[in-house]
């Protein structure tokens, strides 16, 4: 999973951090090795407010919020959220992506306009993601997006897992302005689908109107020679 999305502009981090413990995760990884020394990681990779993050000025460029960390994780509270929130209204010309694997907590605050709301959903198999991480089940997270009044939605599917038939429809159902369908890039090795499933799934998004934009794209680890 590679760290940028190609429609984002500039990356935002005033809270940095997140409790879910994915075991493919290259952020917490990032911030136990390389980044261990820095003040902001000095406890691991617990959730935490950044303050000096809040003199950023933005022009009218897409921003990812919170790349290295989960902003709407239950570690963080409610008033950092808030603060995020307030400081974006200022900055009505620059579209704010949010990127969760907790989207049920989006439905507890008010949105400015310039916020894209996304989750990341991988798969819709409860039971095959086991063991994977400590989020919120898949299934959890699609009945959020799906039931979330919001006219921008984004779902990243990355790294995508092995799903059910099921899985094209409940994405339709979310109803996104865009999805990103993306292969493990950490040699993790996943409980992967099929090259050919992952087509399927795209090629079905597709007809049915859903901007689909690929990352990484390959054949799932066993199939490679």
């Amino acid at each position: 999973m590679t760290r940028m999305f190609s429609i984002v502009e500039e990356t935002w981090n005033p809270v940095t951090g997140c409790p879910h413990n994915c075991i493919y995760c290259w952020a917490r990884k990032l911030a136990e090795t390389k980044l261990k020394n820095a003040s902001r990681y000095k406890d691991g990779f617990k959730s935490r407010l950044n303050l000096e993050e809040f003199n950023r000025k933005f022009r009218g460029k897409l921003v990812f919020v919170s790349d290295m960390g989960d902003l709407f994780a239950e570690t963080v509270p409610d008033e950092w959220i808030l603060k995020v929130l307030n400081y974006i209204r200022k900055f009505p010309s620059t579209s704010f992506l949010f990127l969760t694997k907790n989207p049920a907590r989006y439905h507890r605050f008010e949105f400015p306009r310039n916020a894209i709301l996304g989750a990341t959903i991988e798969t819709d198999d409860d039971t095959l993601y086991r063991g994977i991480s400590n989020a919120p089940p898949p299934s959890s997270r699609i009945k959020a997006m799906e039931d979330l009044d919001w006219m921008l939605k984004f779902v990243s599917i990355e790294p995508i897992l092995d799903f059910t038939d099921n899985f094209p429809s409940r994405i339709l159902g979310i109803n996104p302005s865009m999805v990103y369908v993306g292969y493990d890039n950490y040699g993790n090795r996943l409980p992967e689908p099929r090259f050919s499933r992952t087509k399927w799934l795209m090629e079905g998004l597709r007809k049915n109107g859903i901007e689909v934009r690929e990352k990484t794209i390959r054949p799932a680890w066993y199939e490679l020679p």
